[in-house]
């Protein structure tokens, strides 16, 4: 059995990319995906030189800071990314949604050095309407990544507040025992810029506690559950 265990938000908050390492360095997680239009994204590039099997995706962002290209229709009046709910009802020109994205795919290809492992979107914003899947879908077939949920893994969701105990894990891992899967996770340190901008906070730091965990790291290898990236 594959275990992908993907740390989303790479780039979001410097807390929060150090809590990503720490839980690679530290921890089962093998696979992340990067913010690539957040501030902390240089950053992120260069922590990440220290870790040479973490596999490092693009977390495709439509719904949180501000876009990389000039638009008429991807932000609201202050120039930001419009929330997620209403990335659901809004009408955007497919053809911006386009080159935005593609420019994040871009910017992470100058600032990793590399091809990204694979693609993926904050708030999983590429399954929320056929126009924004079909995008994500043309990127991943023009750049050779695969997708999240529409790639070889099952993708997981299970692992996110409330369920963000041992037990819950091991639940989830004996569920799809004998698949291959992804789970979502969100390890990070809560620092001021993460607690102003997420309500998916504090949470964050008991994951990279429990990632970490000697007790999960044994789980893996008992039942032999091999942790790596796309």
């Amino acid at each position: 059995m594959k275990l992908i265990m993907n740390a989303d938000d790479l780039g979001y908050t410097l807390g929060n990319t150090y809590g990503i390492i720490d839980a690679y360095k530290n921890g089962i997680v093998r696979s992340t995906t990067a913010m690539c239009n957040e501030n902390y994204i240089e950053k992120a590039a260069e922590l990440v030189k220290d870790c040479p099997d973490l596999g490092v995706g693009v977390h495709l962002v439509l719904s949180s800071g501000r876009p990389l290209t000039e638009n008429r229709t991807l932000t609201d009046e202050n120039g930001v990314f419009f929330k997620s709910g209403e990335v659901k009802v809004h009408e955007f020109d497919s053809e911006e949604i386009y080159r935005e994205w593609k420019a994040q795919i871009e910017r992470f290809i100058v600032l990793f050095g590399r091809m990204p492992t694979h693609i993926d979107s904050h708030h999983h914003v590429h399954t929320f309407t056929d126009q924004l899947t079909g995008i994500a879908k043309q990127l991943g077939k023009e750049y050779g990544l695969e997708l999240r949920k529409y790639g070889p893994y099952r993708f997981v969701s299970e692992f996110y507040r409330e369920t963000v105990t041992e037990e819950c894990l091991f639940g989830i891992l004996e569920k799809y025992k004998g698949e291959d899967i992804e789970i979502m996770c969100h390890p990070g340190y809560c620092d001021r810029d993460l607690y102003t901008r997420s309500n998916y906070s504090f949470d964050r730091v008991r994951e990279v506690e429990l990632l970490c965990r000697d007790s999960v790291k044994q789980y893996l290898k008992d039942h032999n559950i091999e942790s790596c990236h796309y």
